[in-house]
């Protein structure tokens, strides 16, 4: 008994004397080669950095043709010119690619404040199991909490998911087929109800031909972003690691949470997807807005579609005017933190076309009316076909009933009114609520003298409006109309 406690120990020390030796002479050059994402974190001790900003794509992914490829990042240290704020951006992460990240900042950092990117998408199936995971996985294995040796024994034995892009599929399409809405009298069952329908019904053109290329467009949307958030995601448990680690290591947090194309996924599937875009971004507000110490900058509805650079795919990727905006909405929120160090260096100028009207007004029977764009015929450019307009509102109950006007000024006096109806966009009562439109930009509206846009509360009920958003654009897409309203299938026929 006593030799072989004997060898035990021989063993022990030998393994402790191995893995210091890898720690010393091996171990950074592994880290390098199989987790360069470290990298990045050692480069804050560095530079100094006061503030940093973890992203992927979304934060340096810039257009081909355009000039200026500056990072949302760059933009927000703008206003910030005396403080050193640095950014962690690597392709694809997500919230557990973002804690292990923090976690290797060295203790030694000037640190003081943490950005985070939240990527609604990011919360679904789609990302959760991509065929990425396996590349960025792998990268974590030797930032695990043992000893150095250990992590190199398990990465050496693939201790990370190593599937096939069909395994990964796979449970994609398990979650797709089985997790079911728990919203009351809600249309679809599943992803694959709903992904079907849009499949069978689809959109056509204005010649009535089936147009596949927007119907398989719209069944990407329903794929992407239709899932609820609930708290077993696993999105869920990583951000609630960042906020423990942020906590521990005494740093202010704050949650980025990214725009997503809603105007183009209201105009292609509707109401119901929109629908499951609030739902989710009310839980992200109320879980993490509400704690000590977390800011959640809230851009789901900031970036207009003609901003967004995959117009046929679903990315967080925005041209400079919509990284801008980003960029200067989380500038505001730093501010509380920093106002002696905030500095606006009026760079946020919108583009050609688009309007932005940020007033606050209260809409009753003696004031009905909101702030109103108004333009003439000749400022409308022969390229643009559409306009998209978002506005954020706040009701007291459902009884009240707004609309959307586009009032039509003719040379000869003549005046006609497009209205389009508000009530249906608005989920919830005393709270801050959006809704958006595209619209064609038809032959009257091209020669009309005056074109007026606003909001228009004919109820007794009073209304908020604030933030009216006008953005004119080139009809990406071909010519539509869309075809009948499509209905629940079974789940079981899903393609």
């Amino acid at each position: 008994m006593k030799k072989l406690l004997i060898r035990i120990g021989i063993v022990l020390v030998m393994l402790l004397i191995l893995n210091w030796v890898y720690s010393k002479w091996f171990f950074e050059k592994d880290l390098r080669k199989h987790s360069d994402i470290v990298e990045l974190s050692w480069q804050v001790i560095d530079d100094s950095c006061r503030i940093i900003y973890l992203g992927e794509s979304s934060n340096n992914h810039y257009g081909d043709e355009e000039s200026n490829h500056r990072k949302i990042s760059d933009f927000t240290a703008d206003y910030f010119p005396t403080m050193k704020m640095g950014d962690l951006t690597k392709e694809a992460s997500h919230a557990q690619t973002y804690y292990y990240m923090l976690k290797h900042i060295p203790a030694t950092s000037a640190v003081e404040t943490v950005v985070v990117t939240m990527n609604l998408r990011s919360f679904g199936p789609l990302w959760i199991y991509s065929k990425l995971e396996t590349p960025l996985r792998k990268q974590l294995v030797l930032l695990e909490d043992y000893p150095p040796l250990v992590n190199r024994f398990l990465l050496a034995f693939k201790a990370y998911p190593v599937k096939t892009e069909e395994e990964w599929n796979e449970l994609v399409f398990e979650h797709w087929r089985n997790d079911t809405f728990s919203i009351p009298n809600f249309a679809w069952r599943t992803n694959v109800d709903w992904d079907y329908g849009m499949y069978s019904y689809g959109w056509y053109d204005a010649n009535g031909q089936r147009d596949w290329d927007l119907t398989a467009l719209a069944c990407h949307y329903i794929k992407t972003y239709a899932f609820e958030i609930n708290d077993d995601n696993p999105r869920v448990k990583d951000f609630d690691a960042i906020v423990d680690l942020c906590r521990e290591r005494g740093w202010k947090l704050v949650f980025n949470l990214m725009a997503e194309n809603v105007d183009k996924a209201n105009e292609l599937v509707g109401k119901d997807l929109m629908l499951l875009f609030k739902k989710n971004h009310d839980y992200l507000m109320q879980r993490y807005g509400s704690l000590e110490g977390v800011t959640v900058v809230d851009n789901l509805n900031l970036v207009r579609d003609v901003n967004f650079i995959d117009q046929d795919w679903t990315t967080e990727h925005y041209y400079e005017e919509g990284r801008r905006i980003v960029a200067d909405h989380l500038a505001l929120a730093l501010r509380e933190f920093y106002p002696d160090d905030y500095h606006n260096p009026d760079s946020l100028k919108l583009d050609v076309g688009h309007y932005f009207l940020g007033d606050l007004r209260t809409l009753d029977k003696q004031h009905p009316y909101s702030m109103t764009l108004m333009l003439t015929a000749d400022s409308i450019r022969p390229d643009w076909d559409m306009v998209n307009v978002a506005f954020e509102l706040k009701r007291q109950d459902d009884l009240c009933n707004p609309v959307f006007a586009v009032e039509k000024h003719g040379v000869q006096g003549e005046k006609s009114i497009d209205s389009y109806a508000v009530k249906e966009q608005i989920q919830k009562n005393d709270a801050w609520d959006f809704a958006t439109y595209a619209l064609p930009v038809d032959s009257v509206f091209r020669t009309a003298q005056i074109i007026k846009l606003y909001v228009h509360n004919f109820s007794d009920s009073p209304i908020q409006i604030r933030n009216l958003d006008v953005s004119f654009r080139p009809a990406y897409l071909k010519p539509r109309v869309k075809a009948q309203t499509y209905k629940s299938a079974d789940a079981n026929d899903g393609k």
